[in-house]
C-alpha cells in the first residue's frame, strides 16, 4: 500500500512541482476521524470476501499516475502498527499431502462455479488463500469446516505453511510476473481486532490491515484503488457500496502475466461451434505436447518460464462440455496432466479475451463451508469481536479477467518474439479447439491450477 515515502519517492521520479509535493506531503498527514456511534442494536456483523483475481497472458502496462490522484489510505488507517511479519523458518518443499485435497477443492470450485453455456473463469489459488487467512480467525466447528474444506482434514497450520510456501514458489517467477497481495480491511467503530490474528496474517498470508470509515463515500473508492493497483489496472471495481452492516473485507489479489516459450506467428479465421450456433474466431496453430485420457484429448503449452504452462482440454467428441466437467475430479485432472509425453499434437487454439465475476457463497456452501455464513453458528472468535454482535460471512465475491493471443504478451506494447526449437518427435495427432472446451493455467510442478475456466463461445 502506498505510504508517504512512496508518495515522496515518486513524486520526485516524476520530477513534480516543489509546490505540489509541498501539498501532497500535508494531506498524506491528515487522518480520518472515526465517528462514534451510539445506541446501536446489537446485531450480527459481516464480513465480505473479495476475491480479484486477474489473469492475463499478455503483457499489461500500469500506468505511472493511477495512485497520484485517487483517494489513499492514510497512516492513522494501518492497524499493522507493531505488527511485522516475522521470518518463517518453513521448509520450501510442498507436502504431498497437500497438494491431493487442494487439487479436490480446486477442481470441486470450478465445477460448482461453471455458468452453463458462458465463458467461466475462476483462480482456485486466490480463493483458498483468501479463505486460508480467513481461516485463522476461526474457532470450533466453524474452523473444522474450513480445514475440511480447504484441506481435506489438514490442520490450520499445516494450511498456513503449504499456503506459505506455495505462495512463495508462485511468486519466484523467473520470466514474467505472478504477483499475490492480501489484504483486511476492518470498519472504524464498535470493532476490537485481535493481534494474534493480525500477526498470523502479516507472517504466512503478507496481508496488510486496515481500518476505515466505512461511512464516507470514498472507503469504497480506496479498496477498489487497492485491487486495482494489484491486479495490473485490469479489475477495477470490486467494491460498489458498502452495506451498513458490514464490518470487514478480505482481499486476495492474484496476477498474472507471461510470454509464451514459444510464440504463434500468426492466427486465422475459422468456425467455432459455440452452444448458440456457429461463431468466427481466430485460430492460432502450433505442436505442443499431447495430454488425453479416455475421455479427452489436450495440449500443454509451456510459457517462457516452464514452471507455469497452459492446458486446454477437449472432450472427446459425442460428449459436451457440462456432462465432461460433471465427471471431472481432483484426481482425474492430476492423471490427466501427468499423461503427458514426448508426444506431440497439431493444435488450433481460438484466441480468446474476457472477465467473468460471481459470487461463492453458494459455491462454498454446497462444498461444506456452512457455519461461517450462517450469523448464529459463526465463531470467528479469534479474528475479533464487536458490541453490535457476532461476526459472520455475508459475501464471498470473485472477479477474473483473462486474455490470450499469439505472443502471450501484447497490451499496448510491443513484444520480441521467441521462436523455439521444433521436437524431432512425430506429429501424429491433431486437436482442432472448434467446440467448447476446459483450459487452465497451471503450476507444472505441484499439477495445481492456478485458474481454471471454460471457452464456450472466443468471440464475447
Amino acid at each position: 500500500m502506498m505510504n508517504k515515502d512512496k508518495y515522496i519517492a515518486k513524486l520526485n521520479t516524476i520530477k513534480a512541482s516543489e509546490r505540489f509535493k509541498q501539498k501532497t506531503a500535508v494531506l498524506l498527514k491528515t487522518s480520518l476521524d472515526g465517528e462514534n456511534r451510539t445506541g446501536v442494536k446489537k446485531r450480527n456483523k459481516k464480513i465480505t470476501f473479495v476475491l480479484a483475481p486477474a489473469l492475463a497472458v499478455v503483457l499489461i502496462c500500469a500506468l505511472l499516475f493511477s495512485n497520484m490522484f485517487g483517494p489513499t489510505v492514510q497512516a492513522s488507517e494501518n492497524l499493522m502498527d507493531g505488527v511485522t511479519a516475522r521470518k518463517l523458518n518453513i521448509d520450501s518443499t510442498i507436502d504431498a499431502n497437500f497438494i491431493k485435497p487442494t487439487s479436490d477443492f480446486s477442481i470441486d470450485l470450478f465445477k460448482k462455479t461453471v455458468t452453463k453455456d458462458t465463458n467461466s473463469l475462476v483462480s482456485p489459488v486466490s480463493v483458498y488463500l483468501a479463505l486460508g487467512m480467513t481461516a485463522n480467525g476461526a474457532g470450533s466447528n466453524t474452523l473444522k469446516q474450513f480445514e475440511n474444506v480447504l484441506g481435506g482434514g489438514l490442520g490450520i497450520n499445516e494450511l498456513n505453511q503449504n499456503y506459505y510456501a506455495m505462495s512463495n514458489k508462485l511468486k519466484s517467477i523467473k520470466d514474467g510476473k505472478l504477483q499475490i497481495a492480501n489484504s483486511i480491511w476492518y470498519r472504524n467503530q464498535n470493532l476490537t481486532v485481535e493481534k494474534h490474528f493480525l500477526q498470523k496474517n502479516a507472517d504466512y498470508f503478507g496481508a496488510g490491515a486496515f481500518q476505515l470509515d466505512f461511512s464516507k463515500k470514498d472507503t469504497a473508492d480506496k479498496i477498489n484503488l487497492w485491487v486495482k493497483e494489484n491486479t495490473g489496472g485490469k479489475i477495477d471495481k470490486m467494491v460498489e457500496q458498502i452495506d451498513s452492516s458490514t464490518m470487514m473485507y478480505l482481499i486476495n489479489t492474484l496476477y498474472f502475466e507471461a510470454d509464451w516459450q514459444s510464440a504463434y506467428q500468426n492466427s486465422e479465421a475459422g468456425d467455432f461451434h459455440a452452444p448458440e450456433g456457429t461463431v468466427s474466431a481466430s485460430f492460432m496453430h502450433s505442436a505442443e505436447k499431447y495430454i488425453h485420457d479416455d475421455k479427452a484429448d489436450g495440449m500443454l503449452k509451456s510459457f517462457k518460464d516452464d514452471r507455469y504452462a497452459f492446458a486446454a482440454i477437449l472432450p472427446k467428441t459425442g460428449t459436451n462440455l457440462d456432462d465432461y466437467i460433471g465427471q471431472m475430479s481432483g484426481d482425474s485432472f492430476l492423471k490427466l496432466l501427468n499423461s503427458a509425453g514426448d508426444e506431440r499434437a497439431e493444435c488450433s487454439l481460438p484466441k480468446f479475451k474476457y472477465e467473468y465475476s460471481i459470487g461463492l457463497n453458494d459455491p462454498l456452501k454446497k462444498l461444506g463451508l456452512t457455519d461461517a455464513f450462517d450469523g448464529s453458528l459463526a465463531d470467528f472468535s479469534q479474528m475479533g469481536s464487536s458490541a453490535d454482535g457476532k461476526l459472520f460471512v455475508q459475501d464471498v465475491l470473485h472477479k477474473t479477467f483473462i486474455a490470450v493471443d499469439e505472443t502471450g504478451a501484447k497490451a499496448g506494447a510491443a513484444t520480441e518474439v521467441m521462436m523455439g526449437t521444433k521436437s524431432a518427435m512425430p506429429v501424429e495427432k491433431q486437436i482442432v479447439f472448434d467446440r467448447p472446451f476446459v483450459y487452465a493455467i497451471i503450476d507444472t510442478q505441484t499439477k495445481l491450477p492456478i485458474f481454471i475456466g471454460t471457452v464456450n463461445n472466443p468471440s464475447k
